[in-house]
């Protein structure tokens, strides 16, 4: 026996399903974006680190550049399903690869460098410049009203790491100390809660 779901449940159900796909627009860069000062005293790029990020960021924005041509030769049959599916499954395992090779350097050009972090970080932020334009394009099969679950999709990817970050603590309060032989200070960052 098949029952009838109240039309008022569904539309709420797929208006909060809309806000979850979009919430994965930009919450992992977003997420990154204020783990920066964590970062910063760990990479051995220290403050160069946040100029480095929105370098990488502005490159990324040949991503959506790259997904209109892509559906400009095709028009009608140019299907942004399946492009959905790869932003959100390469999201994922990007963060979890993420996770564990952030701290890794490379020596390269004559020093180390967060190679892992910034190949991580440019193709998350790639992904995530496209999603937009991708999951648009994708709520045009959608009534009206459902953009506003976009937009408040989009809008919490910023403030739930926000949130987030303020529960945590950022830590990074230097303390100067002198160093073993007394002669200059040496920062000394707290660590976050």
């Amino acid at each position: 026996m098949i029952r009838h779901v109240p039309a008022q449940w569904a539309r709420t159900t797929c208006f909060i399903l809309v806000a979850v796909m979009n919430l994965s627009a930009w919450i992992d860069v977003q997420g990154l974006i204020v783990e920066i000062p964590l970062i910063v005293t760990q990479a051995p790029e220290g403050w160069a680190l946040p100029s480095a990020t929105s370098i990488c960021l502005s490159v990324a924005n040949i991503a959506p550049i790259i997904i209109v041509l892509l559906h400009w030769p095709q028009g009608n049959r140019f299907s942004e399903i399946p492009y959905i599916y790869l932003i959100i499954v390469v999201d994922l395992l990007l963060c979890c690869v993420l996770a564990f090779t952030w701290q890794r350097t490379i020596f390269l050009f004559g020093r180390e460098r967060s190679v892992w972090f910034f190949g991580s970080f440019i193709t998350l932020a790639m992904l995530d410049c496209s999603s937009s334009l991708v999951f648009f394009d994708y709520m045009k099969r959608f009534r009206d009203h459902y953009l506003t679950a976009v937009f408040l999709g989009e809008a919490l990817t910023g403030i739930i790491p926000m949130f987030l970050l303020l529960a945590q603590g950022v830590g990074g309060e230097a303390t100067c100390v002198l160093t073993i032989n007394g002669t200059s200070l040496e920062p000394i960052y707290s660590e976050p809660r």
